[in-house]
């Protein structure tokens, strides 16, 4: 899932057992031009919010989109 803009995203995975799902999301941060030595693609990637375990997917991403503002208002 990615907002309209694509600097915002919502990736969902499922635990190495299988068993488990959890949500990570991730945000593009633009750097000024006196940091593109660091970061040549003008940014990078953090993960300000990583949910804990759901038993299912439906759960885990239900959760996503009532813990995630711009998620909720995505259609």
């Amino acid at each position: 899932m990615q907002n309209d803009d694509g600097t915002r995203s919502v990736d969902i995975r499922v635990s190495p057992d299988g068993k488990f799902f959890r949500y990570y999301e991730n945000v593009w941060t633009t750097v000024g031009d006196d940091e593109l030595l660091y970061y040549p693609d003008g940014g990078f990637w953090t993960n300000p919010e990583m949910s804990g375990y759901y038993a299912s997917l439906e759960d885990c991403e239900g959760a996503a989109r009532a813990c995630i503002a711009w998620l909720a208002n995505a259609s």
